[in-house]
């Protein structure tokens, strides 16, 4: 009987084990996300860091030094923000972290780990010092995780953070929907194009008193640069990361990713956008708006469908954020730059045939050739795609195109041009390469009106050619890239073809802040600058009123002394003129 009794409740205990657990799994399964369920359709994505030291600069030409992950397992090579880690909801991710050390001499050997800012990792892998491992000089680790939620996120170091991830050990990790398709999440909102914006703030002095290994004040944090993705204006302008470039009526993701330590309110022109992420989640609602706060460690995903062709400019509107080391404009400003639906869009590789016009594949009968750092096309493929007629004269040896604005004439194996009737040098020759005529692509496209875009990563050519937006600024731009002034070796003063004294005006400086020159003396200047900048003499001696990019102005100084000058829209520009 006694037997009969265990024997049963043993079965009791057996059936309410399995239910249990039965139960637990089921409440496990149901309350994992759907894209973790469906996790063995994902790829395993794997990624090797090296930690390391670097140096970055600023548009002033400042340089500080800078800590970091890098691709390359070399000491030195650290970039500044970290490389895009790039996965698609469900995938296994493995990122494996190799601390290889400093390249400056007297660093400290210190530690490092990855923190994967809002995924959702279990403790030996949340990159925390003390509870799960640092890696010290010469290790490494793998983290290993599901990513599961589509969404925005970044990484960064958590040893001794507050240093460490100042002097650049962050980057953006981008999950994107299932199968990498253009979805804010799976089954979410649609999108043409992608930005990932990480916002940053540099305090020098903590930078070179890390180089040095002297001792700092970490709550004194005075930031003098701000930066999107590590550059800040004008270079954002420069860097096809932190560009905008879209047409009317395309629909375009932008990632907010304050990676810093300071809010930044940032705030875009000509369009609201709708705020539809927050933290890597959906949001219930979207919400409308112009300006948005980004606080340290936030992230927000924006939708901005552009309605109006146009060059409009995306900045924080904490007004300091906008300089560069105290100098406006600088820093967190970057433009969003909209052509019309009519525009074109021309995407080529150096050495690949294949060529993406608008999204559609076309074969040239010959690549594209990179030939000493420039890049050579066919020059009938270049005219027929900026809408030019062509002309070829074999007897000369010259091809000529022709647009309602613009006429350009180029010889084979000659630097001379010919750009509406005036004659220019440069730099690159037209060529003939394996029986076939090729011209060099920007000199080409920018005086046709298109404008150049190169990605360092992928290395494409992007060309955008809006015939309505460039008829416009045709009179302005199409000389803006070919300056008539050449070095003169003596003393590397710029000189016109006519001898006389040339200044830049170029990333919101006067290439010459105090110049010296003689009575009788025409000084030219030159803006190669994209903003409109004026030479305005402080006594209204002289003024050149509104220059434009590629505009030029000149004054003869005709009596002795000095003379100050400035630009009117951007007052901290200034230089001088001493006439002896």
């Amino acid at each position: 009987m006694k037997d009969r009794l265990l024997k049963k409740r043993g079965q009791y205990l057996i059936i309410l084990f399995s239910c249990i657990t039965l139960l637990s799994l089921t409440g496990f399964l149901y309350g994992m996300p759907n894209s973790a369920l469906a996790d063995n359709s994902g790829e395993v994505k794997k990624f090797h860091l090296y930690a390391t030291d670097g140096y970055l600069t600023l548009p002033d030409k400042t340089q500080v030094y800078v800590w970091g992950y890098s691709l390359q397992n070399e000491k030195g090579t650290a970039v500044f923000p970290a490389p895009t880690l790039t996965v698609n909801e469900g995938d296994r991710v493995e990122v494996t972290l190799t601390n290889i050390g400093a390249k400056k001499e007297g660093i400290k050997r210190l530690a490092h780990t990855i923190h994967f800012h809002g995924l959702d990792t279990d403790q030996a892998n949340d990159g925390v010092p003390h509870t799960s491992e640092t890696i010290l000089v010469g290790d490494s680790f793998t983290y290993q995780f599901i990513a599961d939620h589509a969404g925005t996120y970044f990484y960064h170091c958590h040893v001794d953070t507050v240093e460490h991830l100042q002097m650049g050990m962050y980057g953006a990790f981008i999950v994107k929907a299932k199968g990498g398709v253009n979805q804010a999440w799976t089954g979410g909102p649609s999108y043409d194009k992608e930005y990932t914006f990480l916002l940053n703030e540099i305090d020098p002095i903590w930078h070179k008193a890390v180089e040095e290994g002297t001792p700092y004040d970490r709550t004194e944090f005075h930031p003098r640069y701000w930066t999107i993705n590590g550059k800040a204006y004008p270079d954002t302008e420069d860097d096809p990361t932190t560009m905008i470039e879209g047409k009317v009526g395309e629909t375009i993701l932008v990632r907010l990713i304050n990676s810093g330590y300071q809010t930044h309110a940032m705030h875009l022109h000509g369009s609201h956008f709708q705020v539809i992420a927050s933290d890597g989640r959906p949001l219930q609602a979207k919400v409308e708006k112009d300006t948005i706060n980004v606080g340290s460690g936030e992230r927000y995903d924006l939708l901005i469908t552009f309605a109006q062709s146009g060059d409009f400019p995306i900045h924080s509107h904490n007004v300091i954020d906008n300089t560069n080391n105290g100098v406006y404009p600088g820093g967190l400003h970057t433009m969003a730059s909209i052509a019309s639906a009519a525009s074109k869009s021309i995407v080529l590789l150096a050495g690949d045939a294949n060529v993406q016009v608008d999204g559609q594949t076309m074969k040239l009968d010959v690549p594209p050739q990179l030939i000493e750092d420039t890049t050579y096309v066919p020059l009938r493929f270049i005219g027929n795609q900026l809408g030019a007629d062509i002309n070829w004269d074999e007897a000369e040896k010259s091809v000529v195109y022709t647009t309602m604005n613009t006429r350009i004439q180029l010889w084979i194996n000659q630097n001379k041009v010919v750009v509406n009737k005036k004659e220019l040098t440069m730099d690159k020759k037209p060529i003939i390469k394996n029986g076939n005529s090729m011209v060099p692509l920007r000199f080409v496209s920018e005086n046709l009106g298109a404008k150049v875009s190169y990605d360092k990563v992928t290395r494409n050519i992007t060309l955008t050619y809006n015939p309505e937006h460039q008829q416009m600024k045709m009179d302005h731009t199409s000389m803006a890239r070919q300056d008539p002034a050449t070095v003169v070796p003596a003393d590397g003063q710029l000189q016109n073809q006519l001898g006389d004294p040339v200044v830049l005006i170029n990333n919101g400086s006067f290439s010459i802040k105090e110049l010296r020159v003689k009575i009788g003396t025409k000084v030219t200047w030159i803006n190669k600058d994209t903003q409109t900048h004026t030479v305005t003499e402080l006594l209204d001696q002289f003024d050149s009123r509104n220059l434009n990019e590629g505009d030029q102005w000149s004054y003869t100084f005709t009596k002795a002394g000095t003379y100050t000058y400035y630009c009117a829209t951007h007052p901290s520009m200034d230089a001088k003129v001493i006439v002896e």
